[in-house]
């Protein structure tokens, strides 16, 4: 007879701006400390530059990169719940990001990752060609 009990699928988020490692700030600290740091990850997309913080928008069929950090969490519910309110998702689906699940490489690992997608539009926005918000 089969284990009718599945242990849980692990959650991971990807972070591309300013939760990523080195930057200082209570979401920042607070993500690393209730998180295991997985890996450098990165996804086709583009990112641009809204203000001191950067937008990714994901793109299957895009030429360019979006390179981030990819975090295991310990406790998915809680840590979400206060990456939301720094990343001001709404539950109508109209603050400036949206939280989706995207298919995120960690070297030769895809992983699917919880991430936060730019909600605006991008039209008048700086791209970032690198893809990675350190190297502006």
């Amino acid at each position: 007879m089969q284990n009718p009990y599945q242990p849980p699928t692990p959650e991971y988020v990807f972070v591309y701006g300013t939760l990523m490692q080195g930057f200082d700030n209570p979401y920042a600290r607070r993500l690393h400390e209730q998180s295991q740091w997985v890996g450098q990850g990165h996804l086709p997309g583009r990112l641009f530059r809204v203000s001191w913080f950067p937008g990714a928008v994901p793109d299957p069929a895009a030429q360019t990169q979006i390179w981030g950090e990819v975090y295991q969490l310990h406790n998915p519910t809680d840590t979400l719940s206060f990456l939301d309110e720094y990343e001001d998702v709404a539950p109508d689906g109209i603050g400036l990001y949206i939280r989706r699940q995207r298919s995120v490489w960690v070297g030769e690992q895809r992983l699917t990752c919880w991430m936060y997608i730019y909600n605006e539009s991008t039209a008048k926005l700086v791209p970032i060609p690198s893809g990675d918000w350190r190297n502006l």
